[in-house]
């Protein structure tokens, strides 16, 4: 081996190779562009045969861990695996140290760029863990109290570094702690419960710190699995499975400590990390897990962390047709339509708009009535007064048809409600005579009197037995009034002016889709006048 180093790295015959040697030329690569041998040829040279004689982790771990040379990973890795375990722990935890004071200083890049950042010499730590600790040979202390300042240390480490790792290094990292962890508990052997412990809250807070680098598209598969007609064209990230792949080795490591997601071993409260595993597990039972998860659900969207998760459960759990009660539905349809209109994501938007109507469709008839309301009312939410109406919408074509049961949306106090919600513009003199259309053409409005217009003509078809009221002819005269005419007469006035048929298709396009819809009402009223239905 001696003979095999020297020639590959040309030192001369008369100099004997020892780690003190090896030590001077590794330290000399890291440091000095003219080093007689770079960091490629002594992991090369090194490579070859057995080398742990002469590797010397106290000496050399100090200086190939910031290494930004590609080779310095490889040297590292072939330390943890054949150096002293014992002095690669120790030195390990020197380096942590430093890394953690620049972690907490938030010096996460080095200025000139000659050195490794913190992230990055952080994972590097980990993965000494991962080699030296199943290496070490317990004496005194339990393997428990080994390892107990050791992962301690790791998790304040991780949990400093998580929001500045990229997706990439927040996927290894992950990967890297399961099988630390993994590895502990068997090296501990009689210890392995008590290590157990203390490995799963470095797993968990390894979860939560990475959470934001997974992007494995979780929400947006789950919702092209179960709603496919909804799905055009896939919007899934390419790469996902390259997020997914780490969070299924936690899994793994998980179930291997025996926890698993039935609804008796839900935690009292439930973490980041628990919601993360439980969504990748994807769970058989996850409507009945809701109520003892609906906390950790709420805090992780109102914090916009997790979310993916949270949604994708959210998506399974509403797939059912078992009721939800109002502690359930209450809280979530006070948040869901925030995030349905404000979050920049479509794909976001749109889950979320499918969760809060499956969540409307479990919901006790009087309360959704009641949410339907505030939803079509509030003017904080331009966008969801529009969208709302379709989720009312939603709710009169499920009970139109069911004659022989009795719903509150198929009923007078349906219209009583949100008859002088909807049947009316907003404001009620909105359609004044000198109202332009430049007034309204950049607000929700016009949007909604389309979505309204199509509302009351769909009632109007299908009512057939008038159970709303929507037939009456007062209603259908008190709906002209305050409604139709009004609107009929801006709509003339607008395109009887020349500038109109002029403008820009953009501007035109209100007033079409306007014109449209009440032509489609009109014609509705005329054949049930002709049928004498009214």
């Amino acid at each position: 081996m001696p003979n095999d180093i020297r020639a590959l790295l040309n030192l001369p015959e008369n100099e004997d190779v020892d780690s003190g040697v090896i030590t001077a030329l590794i330290l000399s690569a890291t440091t000095d562009e003219k080093s007689p041998a770079s960091l490629d040829k002594i992991y090369t040279a090194l490579s070859q045969s057995p080398s742990g004689d002469y590797l010397d982790p106290l000496s050399i771990l100090p200086h190939l861990v910031p290494c930004f040379q590609p080779a310095a990973k490889s040297l590292i890795t072939l330390v943890g695996e054949q150096g002293s375990a014992k002095e690669v722990v120790i030195t390990a935890q020197e380096i942590l140290e430093r890394v953690n004071e620049s972690l907490d200083a938030e010096d996460d890049d080095d200025d000139d760029g000659a050195l490794e950042s913190p992230s990055n010499q952080l994972i590097s730590l980990i993965c000494l863990y991962n080699s030296a600790i199943p290496r070490l040979t317990l004496r005194k202390k339990s393997a428990s109290d080994t390892i107990r300042p050791l992962l301690s240390q790791l998790e304040s480490a991780i949990q400093l570094a998580g929001s500045r790792f990229s997706r990439d290094q927040g996927r290894q990292v992950i990967a890297t702690v399961s099988q630390l962890c993994s590895r502990v508990v068997s090296w501990a052997k009689d210890d392995a419960a008590a290590c157990q412990g203390i490995a799963m809250a470095l797993l968990e807070t390894t979860l939560s710190s990475c959470a934001q680098c997974i992007q494995s598209s979780l929400a947006q598969r789950s919702f092209e699995e179960l709603y496919p007609r909804l799905t055009i064209r896939s919007t899934v990230l390419p790469g996902w499975e390259d997020g997914e792949r780490p969070i299924q080795e936690a899994l793994t490591v998980y179930r291997a400590f025996g926890r698993t997601f039935s609804v008796d071993s839900v935690p009292s409260m439930p973490s980041t990390a628990y919601l993360i595993l439980l969504a990748h597990s994807k769970p058989s039972d996850s409507g009945g897990l809701l109520p003892r998860i609906l906390p950790i659900l709420i805090a992780s969207i109102q914090s916009n962390y997790a979310l993916d998760e949270a949604l994708s459960i959210l998506l399974h759990s509403t797939t059912s047709g078992q009721e939800l009660s109002p502690d359930i539905s209450g809280p979530l349809c006070a948040i869901l339509p925030s995030l349905a209109s404000a979050h920049p994501d479509s794909d976001i938007r749109h889950q979320a708009f499918r969760i809060l109507s499956r969540v409307l469709a479990l919901t006790p008839p009087a309360l959704r009535l009641e949410i339907l309301k505030d939803l079509t009312t509030d003017s904080d939410l331009p966008q969801m007064r529009v969208a709302a109406v379709g989720l009312v919408k939603e709710a009169v074509l499920e009970s139109l048809p069911r004659e022989d049961r009795a719903s509150i949306f198929a009923s007078p106090i349906f219209l009583q409600t949100l008859g002088p919600v909807l049947l009316r513009p907003d404001p009620p003199d909105l359609f004044h005579p000198d109202l332009a259309l430049k007034d309204i053409e950049d607000s929700a409005e016009p949007s909604r009197l389309v979505e309204c217009l199509s509302l009351y003509y769909i009632l109007l078809l299908r009512d057939n037995l008038n159970r709303t009221g929507i037939r009456d002819r007062d209603q259908i005269s008190n709906v002209e009034k305050t409604l139709l005419t009004p609107l009929r007469s801006t709509l003339s006035r607008w395109m009887d002016n020349p500038a109109f048929t002029h403008g820009h298709i953009h501007d035109m396009m209100p007033v079409v889709s306007l014109k449209t819809s009440l032509e489609r009402v009109d014609a509705a009223i005329s054949n049930l006048r002709a049928d004498s239905k009214v």
